[in-house]
């Protein structure tokens, strides 16, 4: 008979720094006990997690999710079921998984992991380990988003951040769909990189006529969505020049900026709505058969190659856990980072 383990190593924070430095480098790597499955959970054996704007912003405490401390961070990876809490599922056992949560227990930087039933789903034999890994955060926020829009009659989408992995989601969701997509960046290599993609609407945040254009675009394709992950004045000023009915959908803070500067008069007599998207909040909103349902849509894109989640820094937990991230590195330099020896409290990594 297997034999499980009764100990886990993971790597905690022991307090939230606004400094991202200081909190990245207050971080260690522990052994820590945990219990056997309950009913309606299961043990997973980690095979990966990546590290997300929402996982940095855990760190800095700075989230809208808080533990107690100290916590092991990470809000999604993916792994195999080893064990089942009812002896009624043990069928679940060797099972692949991607999960997302945010419950009160550790987060996926760790070697085991106990998840409750509605927290994973399972995922085909043909899906790599790193697309697994970040299969939840970026791809369902998006598609939840793009949903959303498509679902309000719009003809075209604005989209900030369009270069990043939710933007690039959205991007081939509209193509799908037949939905024009207005995109804004900040640098012009980011604008030649898009339109040699094919992009025909890709403006520049720090051109001096960007409003005017925006203006002009936004009028002509009819664009009545917009999506935004930076926050500050983008969102009011988004707001403003978008047509009459027009809705802009906040899911990020990437400029660390309050937002600002709407024009009330734009808002009371254009019927025009600020409003917000966290993953979190969706999911218990769908049921788990839609959340199946997207998940193997999903799948089946990454699987066939028609769309890759664009990993930057997922990392893996080695089957011997002989290795530890090296978080630090990776948030500084957006590597791909395995095989990373930890001994005698020194970090020497491979990258790949």
């Amino acid at each position: 008979m297997m034999e499980f383990p009764t100990t886990t190593k993971a790597l905690v924070i022991e307090a939230y720094n606004a400094n991202l430095v200081r909190a990245l480098r207050g971080m260690k790597i522990i052994e820590k006990p945990f219990s056997e499955p309950q009913p309606g959970e299961v043990l997973v054996k980690m095979d990966a997690s990546p590290v997300n704007p929402s996982d940095i912003a855990f760190l800095r405490g700075m989230y809208n999710v808080n533990k107690a401390l100290p916590a092991v961070p990470g809000f999604e990876g993916t792994g195999i079921i080893i064990k089942a809490g009812d002896e009624t599922s043990e069928n679940l056992s060797g099972r692949r998984v991607s999960f997302f949560t945010q419950d009160e227990g550790d987060g996926a930087w760790c070697e085991y992991l106990c998840l409750k039933a509605g927290n994973y789903i399972f995922i085909n034999d043909a899906l790599p380990v790193e697309q697994a890994a970040c299969l939840f955060i970026n791809p369902f926020t998006a598609y939840a988003m793009f949903d959303e829009a498509l679902k309000s009659g719009t003809k075209a989408i604005i989209q900030t951040a369009a270069n990043g992995q939710v933007g690039r989601f959205i991007r081939f969701f509209a193509c799908e769909n037949g939905i024009k997509v207005i995109n804004l960046v900040r640098k012009n290599e980011h604008v030649e990189a898009m339109k040699r993609e094919g992009e025909p609407f890709v403006l520049n945040l720090n051109d001096e006529d960007f409003y005017e254009n925006l203006k002009i675009l936004t009028s002509d394709l009819k664009a009545t969505v917009a999506i935004d992950a930076v926050g500050g004045e983008i969102t009011g000023k988004l707001l403003n020049v978008m047509p009459a009915g027009s809705q802009v959908i906040l899911y990020g803070g990437l400029s660390g900026a309050p937002v600002a500067m709407i024009d009330p008069l734009e808002v009371i007599f254009k019927n025009k709505v600020l409003r917000g998207f966290n993953l979190g909040d969706w999911m218990k909103t769908v049921s788990d058969a839609e959340v199946e349902r997207i998940s193997g849509y999903l799948q089946t894109l990454f699987i066939k190659k028609k769309s890759k989640p664009g990993f930057r820094h997922p990392f893996l937990w080695k089957t011997s856990m002989k290795a530890c991230v090296p978080i630090f590195q990776i948030c500084r330099q957006g590597r791909f980072f395995s095989g990373c020896e930890v001994s005698k409290g020194k970090k020497e990594a491979v990258s790949k």
